[in-house]
């Protein structure tokens, strides 16, 4: 019981001091290749985009395959992106799910002036919210139009509005929809939980496991400062 009042103080302490930070609501809005339109919100140091990404399009206008079904889904090598149990509908909210090789492809699946983010980058946004063990309450979206009830909501104090948009496998079947968020970076991927108050690293370690390129998860891009 200790344990858990320690924690719910450093989380409530937390909270008000970013919520302080973040009054103003989110930044500027841009747009990727397709004319999606996404909001940025700054968080310590950095810019992250408050939306999942849906580009169809790497950046030199080159098409990413659509994978429609199963069968599309496990053709090996070539980046594809697909929509949660094949659902269009359900792209506006969620975003889409995309497979390593989109993340890996020189042509570039980030908005112009944007990039995947790295474990780095991730470790300094966990580090500005206080710790793993409360992040995702502060990084999780509020309510439950997308989440699942739990005892560890998401506040949505830094705006990062993680949401739960599952994952697909390398069967292509899909799983976690309103429970779980995952999302790749340069080395592997980050997870949201809806039971859970942490951030799990390195769910998908496509390194070490070649399956999971066949993997699909969202995507957040994080602003690239250095161009």
């Amino acid at each position: 019981m200790k344990t858990f009042l320690i924690r719910d103080i450093k989380l409530l302490i937390a909270t008000l001091f970013i919520a302080t930070l973040f009054a103003c609501g989110k930044n500027d809005t841009f747009t990727d290749i397709d004319g999606n339109e996404y909001h940025s919100i700054r968080i310590g140091n950095q810019i992250w985009m408050a939306e999942n990404l849906r580009t169809t399009r790497f950046n030199n206008g080159d098409l990413i395959a659509a994978a429609k079904n199963a069968s599309e889904w496990t053709i090996d090598g070539r980046a594809a992106y697909s929509n949660y149990a094949n659902n269009d509908s359900l792209a506006t909210d969620y975003g889409l799910l995309y497979n390593w090789y989109c993340i890996s492809d020189k042509r570039e699946i980030a908005p112009k002036g944007w990039r995947i983010p790295t474990e780095a980058d991730l470790r300094e946004l966990l580090q500005f919210v206080g710790s793993d063990s409360i992040a995702a309450s502060l990084l999780k979206e509020r309510g439950t139009q997308h989440w699942l009830p739990s005892f560890t909501e998401g506040n949505n104090a830094t705006g990062f509005s993680a949401l739960p948009g599952g994952y697909k496998d390398a069967d292509g079947q899909s799983y976690m929809r309103k429970s779980n968020g995952y999302y790749w970076t340069t080395q592997g991927s980050f997870e949201f939980y809806h039971w859970s108050s942490r951030v799990f690293q390195a769910f998908a370690n496509v390194e070490r496991d070649a399956k999971f390129m066949r993997y699909g998860f969202s995507i957040k891009c994080i602003k690239d400062i250095s161009r």
